[in-house]
C-alpha cells in the first residue's frame, strides 16, 4: 500500500513517520517551498493524550529529538485586567522532566521531520484529485501527477482535499485576529517581566474585550535561530484594531507592531515595555476560523485527518493535540490494526468534543457567538 499525505503540519508529520515507522510507502507533499516559510504561531501546549499520541507514532530517535527541543514545563494559566490585577488562576503539578507540555512550532516541526528527507516534497501544490480505480491520482500545480491508495488530506483549515470531498462542509471566519510577536527574553526583560508571565499562559483582557497572551518558551535545546522568547498575541476584531483586513494583512511587520503598542498603551507600563522590548520583524496576523459541526464523508481512497475535518479555535488549547490524536488512530487504521470506518466514526465524535469545548472557551475568551 502506498499512502500520500497533503500537507506537512503536525498532524501530516505525526502520520507520516508512524507509517513509516510501521514499514509503509508514504510520500508527504507540502505547498510551501521549504519547511522555514509558513508562520502560523509560535508556542504549542500539548497534552497528555498529545503527548500519548506523539509515543505511539514515533519512532525513539525522533521521540527523544522532540523532548530535547521542548521547552520547560510550566504550572499555570492565568487571568488579568489590563492593570494586572489577577482575576483567576490555575496551578498544575510540574510535569515529569521528560515531559512535552509545551513547544514552539517551528522547533517542533523540525524535530519531527526528522527522517523525513526521502518522504517530504516541498513546492507540489496540490490542486485536485481523481478517483482511479482502487486508489487516487493526485493533480499538482505543477502540472504533475502522483498515484496512491490512499489520500490523506493534512492540509489544514481551508483544505483544497476537503473542498472536492466534502464540498457542503462549512468553515466560518470567527472574526477574530491575533497578531503574534515574540519578545526575546534579555536581561533586560527578565527584570520586568511579571513572574507569572514565565510560569505558563497569561491572558489579559480590557474592557472593550481586546486581549493579549503572553507565555514563555523556555528551550531545554534552543534551535540555531534564535532563543528563549516570550510570546505575546493580541486579539481583537478588525474593528477593535482599527484596521481592515486588507489594510491588516498587507501591512509591514514593524506596522502590525506599532499597532499592538497603540492597543495597549493605556494598559499596564509593564506591559508596554514587553511590547517595545520585542522583535517587531517577527510579527505576523492569522485569522481564526472554526467549524461548528464535524462531517463524515464518504467511504473510499481519500480520508481526512486534523484542521481539514475539525478546524477549531485555539481557546481550548486542543488544535494540535487533536491532529496527533488523529494521526495515531489513523495509523493504526492504515496499518490494520482497526478500520477506515472506526477510524471515522471515532474522530469525528473525539473532534466535535474538541470544537465544542474550543466554541464554549471562546465566549468566555472573546464573548464569541458561533451557531
Amino acid at each position: 500500500m502506498k499512502v500520500a499525505i497533503v500537507g506537512a503540519g503536525i498532524g501530516g508529520l505525526a502520520l507520516a513517520q508512524g507509517l513509516l515507522k510501521a514499514g509503509v510507502e508514504v510520500r508527504l507533499y507540502e505547498r510551501d517551498p521549504s519547511p522555514v516559510f509558513r508562520r502560523q504561531g509560535y508556542r504549542i501546549h500539548i497534552s497528555p493524550a498529545g503527548e500519548q499520541a506523539l509515543a505511539a507514532v514515533l519512532p525513539e530517535v525522533v521521540r527523544r529529538r522532540v523532548v530535547e527541543t521542548a521547552t520547560h514545563p510550566g504550572d499555570l494559566v492565568a487571568g488579568f485586567d489590563p492593570q494586572l490585577n489577577k482575576l483567576f488562576e490555575q496551578t498544575f503539578p510540574v510535569a515529569d522532566p521528560e515531559s512535552v507540555t509545551s513547544i514552539d512550532r517551528y522547533a517542533f516541526r523540525r524535530a519531527m521531520m526528522t527522517g523525513l528527507d526521502e518522504v517530504i516534497a516541498f513546492g507540489k501544490e496540490f490542486m485536485s484529485y481523481g478517483v482511479v480505480g482502487d486508489g487516487v491520482e493526485i493533480r499538482f500545480a505543477d502540472g504533475t501527477t502522483e498515484a496512491a491508495d490512499v489520500l490523506v488530506a493534512a492540509d489544514g483549515a481551508g483544505s483544497r482535499v476537503r473542498a472536492q470531498l466534502v464540498p457542503e462542509f462549512q468553515v466560518h471566519d470567527s472574526g477574530i485576529r491575533c497578531l503574534y510577536g515574540k519578545i526575546p527574553l534579555t536581561d533586560a526583560v527578565r527584570a520586568i517581566v511579571p513572574q507569572d508571565f514565565l510560569r505558563g499562559f497569561c491572558f489579559v483582557k480590557d474592557e472593550a474585550g481586546v486581549g493579549a497572551a503572553f507565555a514563555p518558551v523556555l528551550f531545554r535545546t534552543p534551535p540555531p535561530e534564535y532563543g528563549d522568547y516570550l510570546m505575546a498575541v493580541l486579539t481583537g476584531t478588525a474593528e477593535q484594531l482599527g484596521r481592515s483586513d486588507t489594510e491588516l494583512f498587507t501591512m509591514a511587520p514593524e506596522e502590525l507592531w506599532s499597532l499592538v503598542a497603540k492597543q495597549v498603551a493605556e494598559w499596564n507600563p509593564v506591559i508596554g515595555q514587553l511590547v517595545d522590548a520585542a522583535d517587531a520583524s517577527a510579527a505576523f496576523p492569522i485569522t481564526l476560523r472554526t467549524c461548528t459541526s464535524v462531517l463524515p464523508w464518504p467511504e473510499g481512497p481519500v480520508v481526512l485527518l486534523g484542521d481539514a475535518v475539525h478546524p477549531m479555535l485555539p481557546s481550548a488549547g486542543a488544535g494540535a493535540n487533536t491532529a496527533l490524536w488523529d494521526a495515531a488512530r489513523l495509523t493504526e487504521a492504515l496499518t490494520g490494526a482497526t478500520t477506515l470506518a472506526s477510524y471515522q466514526e471515532e474522530m469525528l465524535a473525539h473532534g466535535m468534543a474538541a470544537v465544542t469545548e474550543s466554541l464554549e472557551n471562546a465566549k468566555q475568551l472573546f464573548g464569541l457567538r458561533l451557531t
